[in-house]
């Protein structure tokens, strides 16, 4: 009896350590996590549970959390009213809809938007390594929801449903849920002529720095091999597809067709498996890769296309996504037992995330600012 537990044992072992050793699992966006809670501005925004689940407040647009001030960039010819109104955030409502040329018609593209919404709970959206709190939630999710106008004619259509701006890797965490500046840092930093903040990176904590839009806010680093997508959508019994677009280290956009219409009704997990990954590492096909100095991998969410084929139903559609895991093997393994600690010696990797950081505001801040002028010869 004692041998045949300890075989069992054994096994359990064995099978706990092939699922441990292939494949790691991180959220890489979550709808649930970017519920508005903000105007933009510190002082009318609230804390993120201090916004009614099922309340959607038309002043609340912003996710202070992860919003991106471009005022910086705007140069003086704006007034300090205009300049309170630079920023944008991930919050489901500032999301866009694009359509491809064909459907582009000014009527179909007044029609083609994103809401944030919410969905009541059910089992299918409960996330594994959600806490025991958020599982015995009894309300539900915030969602992005999207409506899009299809042509009607009987060719093939697609739209994108996009982030507002493109999602920076390397950006600091410098504020509080609220957008305030945190205590900590607000003591330790210095302004300008014009009283502006200079921001020092080097006072940031490792848990502030280049962490804002990780842990299911639109990237996800050290990413290797890809071994499968699980997209949470809701379906409305259209024979459409939709597909998901990454944007990796090297600035290539891979989109990721999920294997299944959107032809049921209610809430499913559809998952994209690689056909070439191999779990068992005895048979790949090994070799040396250079590490440091090299940039660190990692994916970040680009949009999601939604396909309309000519043959299918076209004017209005409607869906609804919750989030997106990633399950991946880790590029570089994350070991603290190296005799020595590369970065700390040369900070090679650091000099170029601030330099990335600076290409990804100048285009982000160029973009917005367009968008901010088009805003204001639509309202005079």
């Amino acid at each position: 009896m004692r041998r045949r537990i300890s075989l069992f044992t054994g096994v359990l072992l064995f099978i706990g350590l092939s699922t441990s050793v292939y494949g790691k699992t991180s959220v890489l966006i979550d709808f649930d996590l970017l519920k508005a809670n903000g105007t933009g501005l510190p002082e009318q925004s609230k804390g993120i549970g201090e916004v009614p689940f099922s309340e959607h407040p038309a002043e609340l647009t912003q996710h202070m959390p992860t919003l991106i001030d471009y005022s910086g960039i705007a140069g003086s010819n704006f007034s300090g009213d205009d300049v309170k109104t630079m920023n944008t955030s991930l919050a489901a409502g500032n999301w866009n809809v694009k359509l491809n040329s064909s459907a582009s018609t000014v009527e179909n593209k007044g029609n083609s938007f994103t809401k944030e919404w919410h969905t009541k709970f059910v089992s299918v959206l409960r996330s594994e390594d959600q806490t025991a709190d958020q599982q015995k939630d009894p309300e539900g999710y915030t969602i992005l929801g999207a409506r899009i106008r299809f042509s009607d004619s009987a060719f093939n259509n697609w739209a994108i449903i996009k982030p507002p701006f493109e999602i920076p890797v390397y950006e600091d965490m410098w504020t509080d849920e609220k957008g305030n500046l945190k205590a900590d840092y607000a003591s330790k930093l210095a302004k300008d002529d014009r009283g502006g903040i200079v921001y020092d990176p080097s006072i940031l904590t490792k848990e502030d720095r280049g962490t804002k839009f990780l842990n299911g806010k639109g990237v996800v680093r050290n990413v290797g091999i890809i071994k499968s997508l699980d997209l949470r959508v809701y379906g409305c019994q259209f024979k459409n597809s939709i597909s998901v677009l990454l944007k990796n280290e090297n600035d290539i956009v891979t989109e990721y067709h999920m294997p299944q219409y959107l032809d049921f009704d209610g809430w499913r997990k559809i998952t994209w498996t690689n056909p070439n990954y191999i779990a068992n590492a005895a048979n790949r096909d090994l070799y040396i890769v250079p590490l440091y100095p090299r940039s660190e991998p990692f994916v970040k969410i680009y949009g999601f296309r939604v396909y309309r084929q000519g043959d299918q139903l076209g004017g209005d559609f409607v869906s609804y996504i919750k989030d997106v895991v990633v399950t991946y093997d880790e590029a570089v393994l994350e070991r603290e037992d190296l005799p020595i600690i590369h970065e700390d010696a040369w900070g090679i990797l650091a000099t170029r995330r601030e330099e990335a950081k600076k290409r990804e505001f100048s285009k982000i801040g160029n973009a917005e600012i367009l968008r901010f002028l088009e805003r204001q010869k639509m309202d005079k």
